[in-house]
């Protein structure tokens, strides 16, 4: 888990585009985001967060199409 953490803390501050995919009930919903990776939040779980452009927060498994620019 610490080279996971160490990798999402490298983001803090950088430019990212990503796909978000979202399950409810059978539904499947994904929306485009990019912007400048603001927050980072570790949850006990282990499953980080992040945060674009101080807006929403979006766990990384839900991430598709993941990229620095």
């Amino acid at each position: 888990m610490t080279v996971a953490h160490t990798t999402v803390l490298k983001l803090l501050g950088k430019q990212v585009s990503f796909i978000c995919s979202t399950k409810i009930g059978s539904d499947v919903y994904s929306s485009h985001h990019c912007g400048t990776v603001t927050s980072i939040v570790f949850n006990l779980t282990g499953e980080p967060q992040i945060s674009v452009d101080d807006g929403d927060y979006y766990s990384f498994s839900d991430l598709i199409e993941f990229e620095v620019l």
